[in-house]
Formats: structure tokens, C-alpha cells, sequence
């Protein structure tokens, strides 16, 4: 006879002093409707035990007011739920585990820890094999600050599953911050054996070798992991300390700037499952948000929507849903539909206050009024998004970018140094930096920027494509050095052979008096253009070509159709934040 068998034996056993207790609780005159059920399970439980080592802990309903209303009601159905299970005799020990976890799982969701404790132990009793209820009991005593009960539940978990990915994570985690790193590094080590791409096990490789003092495998890991997901911004503080340790300061100091307090999220299938269980605007966003990571728009729009519904006074998480229904709305192709809602989110965004969504609406706004060619209302937006959010990099950048086609070069080199400054490793900021100097006639300048961005990043060839653009073609006689352009887009060929790299190493030829060989490139490249339907293109090739042959070098490093080339507008589809959670 299992468990539950002879517990409802029990139970039957008991007869008529049961049946008098649920008549006296019942009849108790004042008592609460909470009150009664509270008691009469915590009666049922005592009763349905099977001797002191199997007797199963009370549960009760706690005070749910500080919850919406539509997680109150969640609570009371679960609630609900658990004592008709316990009541019905046929109950399996699986019904049973199931129906106290899953009551568990709700509270633990809604925040009410100590509650939802005896929940999970008493699923675990019936259940010893799930590895869900250890698993949830590991991640509530963590929430809690009890890492050594979290860490006794996350082992219950490998004994049961050793090869459980987020298991070995968390509990490499809680075991490297408690100070114990070979151990830590041991399970990233498993973890990444299970999912080689993983950021989450190079990270936690990567900072239990630096706990170590072994630079070399921190930075390699750390490297790996970037390279992986760049937008880990979180890993440049322990890979500049790896390459400090190296004794490589010049490798050190970008990653210093770079550092900004970024979570490492990590594929968590039972943690995703507590997340999106509540009936509440925060869980919308999530739905919504795996929703546009696997592009299903019309899905995403709608789990916003009810999330809207579900959050109605003006505060953070309700800009946030409204913004991220606007990109789904885009996403779709209902861009008036996108712009009514990050309108809303403009109208509400908070006075004189750092606020992600606001920066975000108002960036949105921005996008579009650029692509119609309305500059001043898009300047006036990105000024909005940089002020609720200074260190939006894409802000700046488009604030940049927007100045700049407005004529207003000047104004455009401080957003884009500041964009520089936020990440140093944006491409598209030194290099638009560095066009707005060359545009401004200050050759000299835009030459030591770019030769300094060469050396900081040898791995991005734009950088070396603009400086040998740059020292093919400067007015000034004192920056321009043809045998030094020579060098750079003969290494760019080894690797990219482009038309716009063809059409630097005529200028080059050019600027060498070699005027023969500089045509007879220009007219391969614009052969190219021609096939390709480049008819702007092919302009400017065509009045170059005529340079060559009159022996004349160029002298203008970017016509206004290249600039745009090097530096586009920002895209929506491709830039519109909101497609991750951020909160």
C-alpha cells in the first residue's frame, strides 16, 4: 500500500472525529472563509500522514493583498485545487506532489517564500524522483539568502540528474561565490562539455581562472565568451583584470570603459516555466518577449496588450510593454500603429528622471522620423532618448548621424565621441567621427584618430580602409602619404576584394603617379558597379576615371553618396530596442 493509499486509510480510519472537526471548523461562528480552509487543510494533512517520519508539513493561504488581483484569484484556485486533491481518495502520489508544487510554484512566483516552502518539501516527500521540486526549493533559498540550503538542493538535483545544464551553472555559481573556484570551475567545466556555446560556462570559466590567477585561460574564456555575445557587457571588468594580470595594460584599459552592470542569461526551461506563470503585466512582457525573439509578431503584440491591460497606472513596466508593443506592431508592418504606441510612451515618459522605456520611445520616434527625411524632429527625438538615458550608445550615435546629414557637422563630433566613450569598441562611431572631421577640413585630426582606432582594433578593416582612403586622397600635402595607403589596401586585398576597396587603391595608384594602372583598376570597379545597377555609383567612378586619364589624382576622400555608404541612417527593423527583456 503506497503513501497516499494509507493515508486516505487514515483518514477513513479517523471516521467520526474527522467528521466532527470539519463540522465544528465550518460551523465556527466569525471565522473567515480563508480562516477554515486554512485549518481545515492543516487538520487534513495531520490526518493523512503515515507515522512521524512521513507526516506531510501544513499549508495555508497567505496574505495576498500586496498582489494584483488577478494573482490573488491564481492563488485561491491553486489553493483550491491542492485541498480537492488531498480530499479525493483516488489521488495518486504524482496528483498529489504535482498539486502541492504547482501551489508552490505560484507563490514562489509571486514572492511569498516562506509559504511556499512546505509546498515544495511536501512534493519532494511524494515525489522524490522529480528533480523540479529540489530544483524550485534550490532557487527559493537562494531568493532568500540561504546558500547553504540552495546549494544541499541544487546537489539533490545532479544526484538525480548530472547532466542537468542550468543546474551545474547555478550551483558553479553559488559555490564560486562563496569562495570555493576549483570547485565552481569544475562544474562550468561539466556545464560547457553540455553546451559548448554557452556564455554563461565560458563566463564562469573564465572568472574562476581569474580567481586563480590563471590570466591566460580567463582571458581566453572571457574572449570566447564575447566573442560569442558581445553585448555581455558585464565580462570587460574581469577580462580587463585577466589582461592586468598579463601585464597587457594597453589590452586592459578599452575593457575598463566598456564594463556596465549586464546580466548573463542563461537557457533555463524550469525557471522560464516560473516566470511566465503568473497572470500579471511582467509576465505578459515575457511571453511577449520570447514571442518577438522567435519573430511571432502578431503573438508578441497580443501577450503586450493583455499585459497593458493588466498594468494600468503609469510606471516603468507599463512604458516598457507599451514600447515593446510598438516594435511588435513594426515588426509587422504596421508602422502608424508602432508610432501611436511609442507616442504614448513619449506623453507618459516621467520629467527630469533616468528612464530605459522613455529613452527607448522617443530613440523609436527618432528612427522613423528619419527615414522620412524629417532631421529636426528626429534630432529633437534623440536628444529626448540620450537625455532619459545617457549611455544609450545607439542614441547617440543616431543623434550623431542625424546632425551630421542636417549640415550640423560641428554639433555631430560630441555625440559621437560620447558614443566612443559609452564603447570603445563601436565601429561606427569612431569611424563617423572621423568623417565629420574630414568633412570639417580637419585632415590632420581625422588621421591620428583613425591610425590610433587601426591600432586599437586590428581586427576591424574599416578602420585601415579609411585611413588609406584618407592618406590617398587629404587636400593637405602634410597628411597625405601614398607609399603608407599602399601598404594598408594591399593588405585589405588579401582578404576583401570589394569595389570600394578597388576604388581606394586607384586613388592610391593615383596619388603615386601611376595614373595608367589607377584607370585600369577604376574601370574594372566601375564595370562592377555598372553590372550591379549603382547609378550614383557609377557617377562618381565615371568623373574619377576621367582624373586618371587627365593624370590628375583625386582629392576628395568621400562624396556625399559614399558617406552615406559608410555611414547609414539607423534601420528600424534592425534597431528598434525592445526585442529583449530589460528589466
Amino acid at each position: 500500500m503506497n503513501q497516499v493509499q494509507r493515508a486516505r486509510c487514515s483518514v477513513h480510519r479517523a471516521g467520526s472525529t474527522v467528521q466532527h472537526a470539519r463540522c465544528t471548523v465550518h460551523g465556527a461562528p466569525g471565522t473567515t472563509g480563508r480562516a477554515r480552509c486554512t485549518l481545515h487543510l492543516a487538520l487534513l494533512l495531520f490526518v493523512t500522514g503515515c507515522g512521524p517520519s512521513h507526516r506531510l508539513l501544513p499549508v495555508s493561504l497567505p496574505d495576498l493583498t500586496r498582489s494584483d488581483q488577478t494573482v490573488q484569484q491564481q492563488a485561491r484556485d491553486r489553493y483550491a485545487s491542492l485541498t480537492r486533491t488531498i480530499a479525493n481518495r483516488g489521488a495518486s502520489s504524482a496528483d498529489l506532489a504535482n498539486a502541492y508544487g504547482e501551489y508552490g510554484m505560484l507563490l514562489q512566483a509571486a514572492e511569498y517564500f516562506d509559504a511556499a516552502e512546505p509546498c515544495y518539501l511536501n512534493a519532494q516527500t511524494l515525489a522524490p524522483d522529480d528533480i523540479r521540486w529540489p530544483y524550485y526549493l534550490a532557487h527559493l533559498h537562494k531568493s532568500k539568502g540561504e546558500t547553504d540550503q540552495a546549494e544541499s538542493a541544487f546537489k539533490r538535483v545532479l544526484a538525480l540528474r548530472p547532466d542537468d545544464f542550468p543546474t551545474l551553472v547555478w550551483l558553479g555559481r553559488l559555490t564560486f561565490d562563496k569562495g570555493r573556484s576549483e570547485e565552481a570551475e569544475a562544474l562550468f567545466a561539466r556545464a560547457l562539455t553540455l553546451m559548448p556555446q554557452s556564455v554563461a560556462a565560458l563566463a564562469g570559466l573564465g572568472r574562476s581562472a581569474l580567481a586563480k590567477r590563471d590570466y591566460v585561460s580567463a582571458a581566453r574564456h572571457l574572449e570566447q565568451a564575447l566573442a560569442i555575445d558581445p553585448s555581455i557587457e558585464s565580462l570587460h571588468s574581469p577580462l580587463a583584470m585577466a589582461y592586468r594580470g598579463l601585464g597587457e595594460l594597453s589590452k586592459a584599459e578599452p575593457h575598463l570603459r566598456q564594463w556596465k552592470n549586464t546580466d548573463i542569461l542563461l537557457p533555463d526551461p524550469l525557471q522560464q516555466e516560473l516566470d511566465l506563470l503568473l497572470e500579471s503585466g511582467l509576465s505578459y512582457e515575457l511571453r511577449g518577449v520570447r514571442a518577438l525573439e522567435a519573430k511571432d509578431w502578431k503573438s508578441a503584440a497580443a501577450f503586450f496588450r493583455r499585459g497593458l491591460e493588466l498594468t494600468s497606472q503609469n510606471t516603468s513596466l507599463r512604458r516598457s510593454l507599451q514600447h515593446k508593443l510598438g516594435t511588435a506592431l513594426f515588426m509587422a508592418g504596421d508602422a502608424a500603429g508602432a508610432e501611436r504606441e511609442f507616442t504614448g510612451v513619449v506623453e507618459a515618459a516621467p520629467e527630469g528622471a533616468i528612464d530605459e522605456s522613455s529613452a527607448k520611445a522617443h530613440y523609436s520616434v527618432g528612427v522613423l522620423q528619419s527615414s522620412r527625411g524629417h532631421n529636426k524632429e528626429a534630432i529633437e527625438h534623440f536628444s529626448a532618448a540620450v537625455k532619459y538615458q545617457p549611455n544609450y550608445v545607439e542614441a547617440q550615435l543616431a543623434l550623431a548621424e542625424a546632425l551630421r546629414r542636417s549640415g550640423r557637422i560641428e554639433a555631430s563630433l560630441a555625440p559621437y565621441k560620447e558614443a566612443v566613450t559609452i564603447n570603445p569598441r563601436t565601429t561606427q562611431a569612431r569611424l563617423g567621427y572621423a568623417v565629420a572631421l574630414v568633412l570639417l577640413g580637419r585632415y590632420r585630426e581625422a588621421r591620428d584618430w583613425l591610425t590610433d582606432a587601426t591600432a586599437l582594433a586590428p581586427d576591424r578593416p574599416e578602420f585601415a580602409h579609411a585611413l588609406a582612403r584618407l592618406l590617398a586622397t587629404a587636400p593637405d600635402d602634410r597628411v597625405r602619404d601614398g607609399e603608407r595607403a599602399l601598404v594598408l589596401v594591399q593588405e585589405l586585398l588579401k582578404n576583401q576584394k570589394t569595389t570600394d576597396v578597388g576604388e581606394t587603391m586607384a586613388m592610391t595608384l593615383a596619388e603615386l603617379g601611376e595614373f595608367e594602372r589607377a584607370a585600369a583598376v577604376q574601370r574594372g570597379v566601375l564595370s562592377a558597379a555598372k553590372d550591379a545597377g549603382l547609378t550614383d555609383t557609377v557617377r562618381r567612378m565615371t568623373e574619377n576615371l576621367r582624373l586618371y586619364e587627365r593624370h590628375q589624382p583625386c582629392r576628395i576622400p568621400w562624396r556625399p553618396d559614399e558617406v552615406a555608404a559608410v555611414l547609414p541612417a539607423p534601420a528600424p527593423a534592425s534597431t528598434f530596442p525592445g526585442a529583449s527583456r530589460t528589466r
